[in-house]
């Protein structure tokens, strides 16, 4: 599942899935905690998680990769409890990520990626490789050409039946 339809509501706890768009601007969006669907108000602020990023040292990591990295090593990460305290979810992830900036990333941020990591771990999966997206776009391309080609060829063809036939004549009113 990829992230694009995810959000974080400050002031709620957990994460929901937008289901549809109201009139007014607004979301239907449904918990991931306990599945209820409920309305949110477009004045209302929302996180996208497609949008988060962790400070790294060279540059910023999306959050989807951080997930994906910790789903890779389950094992370190399964261990993790509400209950742990914030300097040991600091170490953890400086063994899953380690390029993170400590100095810019918060304890609260940790948290709460590992308390997103376990509402989200099933739904996880890596996005399409480089290659495989370029051979689709290929594929899209020749699939263009030939339809152009086909396109060209029916032209000609109208083109060609309608030199062919005599072209009639119009007929006028003749004024009284």
């Amino acid at each position: 599942m990829s992230l694009a339809k995810i959000i974080s509501i400050p002031g709620m706890s957990g994460l929901y899935k937008m289901i549809a768009q109201l009139r007014n601007g607004g979301f239907i969006v449904e918990s991931f905690i306990d599945q209820k669907r409920i309305p949110v108000s477009s004045t209302q602020r929302i996180i996208m998680l497609e949008d988060i990023s962790v400070y790294t040292l060279e540059e910023d990591m999306p959050l989807n990769s951080v997930l994906l990295k910790m789903k890779e090593k389950h094992e370190m990460v399964s261990n993790v409890t509400p209950q742990t305290s914030p300097a040991d979810l600091r170490t953890i992830l400086k063994k899953i990520v380690p390029e993170f900036d400590e100095e810019r990333v918060h304890d609260s941020d940790i948290k709460k990626m590992f308390t997103w990591y376990f509402l989200l771990k099933d739904q996880l999966e890596e996005e399409p490789k480089v290659q495989e997206q370029e051979a689709v776009a290929a594929e899209v391309t020749e699939g263009t050409k030939k339809k152009g080609k086909a396109a060209e060829k029916a032209t000609v063809a109208e083109e060609e039946s309608s030199e062919k036939k005599p072209k009639a004549k119009k007929a006028t009113k003749k004024e009284a």
